[in-house]
């Protein structure tokens, strides 16, 4: 069997290649495959699974840039032959890989880092599986913790006029307008704290919500500064993943406050024995990657496709027969336990996820976080809050009371 491995090679996301290649390594190493000259970077050998000897075809993309991405999807199904693409990281980049899945119909693709909503809840292409989070997704309980726990009932937004921000703005309006919040004001970052009108507007809802890419489009400060403006930002600040996970951001952000809360796909490092365990096979797998990797959404994103496909292979005995029916059928069936998360996908095969909220700590001058929660189940339609909403955008999901998510019954 030969899969097909795209990884950004080049370009912003390219210092983080050999993450991606370990990530998408250590499946095929627990199962025995070695390292070729023992590091990401060389490849792996005496790979198999399901009785299949497997076969690692590399394609080298760059993220936003899809004619690369076209071409080197493209060469490994029509040239190389393969029976499965992994890969293609970035929002708009996913909605071109599922584009490309619908004229491959019978070659399996499984995005990993690619968390664009739409890549699966509208139009979703049948040989698509996803085994991670959307990023609307990530941002699960956190409007309910803030409606119930903090008391809000008026809260500001603060997201970057990114993907990343557009998802988690409407994730957590769905949910905590669904409990009777009301969202009193929106703003799109970088703003300017020293502004009166906006100063005025942060202070007088009952708490803000951050959502941002790390710190790539806000100044690295930012979250210390809005502390300052709203005083006790343990009661009066939550913020979404990639503040709480900005070891992939490009610009790492200055992080909250000890006491903040967040929420992530990702729980914190030493809350359970699988992400414990997972972090200590990375290590011996490969020592020359920092062991804090382990935890980085990429190295998860692409650890997660490649296992989740290889346990499709095993459940299908390696058939790959009839277009590789029976390896669809099985993939779309499959339940496991990844590192972070019980999973299993629904009826658009996407990920029905735990997802997590982590108060941050202070540890030995690094960043900790405690768990606060975990948020079983997670499915990315809200209950039908996302689904019946028109896609993500700038303040695009509306603040009303509805039934909440199933989490938050």
């Amino acid at each position: 069997m030969r899969i097909g491995l795209l990884t950004d090679c080049r370009g912003i996301f390219s210092g983080y290649e050999d993450e991606m290649l370990a990530g998408a390594e250590l499946p095929l190493l627990r199962r025995g495959a070695r390292l070729t000259d023992g590091k990401p970077s060389g490849g792996v050998s005496e790979a198999r699974a399901g009785g299949r000897d497997l076969e690692l075809i590399r394609g080298c993309t760059e993220e936003s840039e899809h004619t690369i991405l076209v071409e080197e999807a493209r060469r490994l199904v029509e040239v190389e032959g393969v029976d499965a693409v992994v890969g293609a990281i970035g929002e708009s980049d996913s909605l071109v890989f599922r584009e490309l899945a619908r004229k491959y119909p019978e070659v399996i693709f499984i995005p990993a880092w690619s968390e664009a909503q739409g890549l699966t809840l509208r139009h979703p292409a049948a040989n698509v599986y996803r085994f991670d989070t959307d990023e609307a997704q990530d941002l699960a309980g956190l409007g309910s913790y803030a409606y119930r726990e903090l008391g809000w009932r008026r809260a500001a937004v603060v997201a970057d006029a990114t993907p990343v921000g557009w998802h988690e703005e409407a994730a957590f309006v769905a949910e905590f307008c669904a409990l009777g919040g009301d969202v009193t004001a929106r703003f799109t970052a970088p703003i300017d704290l020293g502004d009166p009108k906006v100063a005025h507007a942060l202070r007088d809802a009952d708490g803000v919500a951050a959502l941002t890419f790390g710190g790539l489009f806000v100044p690295p400060e930012f979250l210390p500064a809005l502390a300052r403006v709203l005083g006790s930002p343990e009661t009066r600040m939550v913020v979404g993943t990639y503040v709480l996970e900005d070891s992939n951001t490009i610009v790492p952000i200055a992080g909250p406050p000890a006491g903040v809360v967040g929420a992530s796909s990702i729980p914190p490092a030493n809350a359970t024995p699988a992400m414990r365990a997972h972090r200590r096979e990375f290590s011996r797998a490969f020592p020359g990657l920092p062991p804090s990797d382990a935890e980085t959404p990429i190295v998860l994103a692409f650890n997660d496709a490649m296992e989740g496909l290889l346990r499709g292979v095993e459940a299908s005995d390696g058939d790959l027969s009839d277009g590789r029916q029976r390896l669809r059928e099985e993939l779309a069936r499959v339940r496991f336990d990844l590192p972070s998360s019980p999973v299993r996908l629904d009826r658009n095969r996407q990920a029905v996820r735990n997802t997590y909220l982590k108060r941050v700590g202070r540890g030995g001058g690094q960043r900790a976080f405690q768990l606060v929660r975990v948020v079983p189940e997670a499915e990315q339609t809200f209950g039908g809050l996302l689904s019946d909403a028109p896609s993500p955008g700038p303040g695009s999901q509306p603040c009303r009371k509805a039934t909440p998510p199933p989490w938050v019954r």
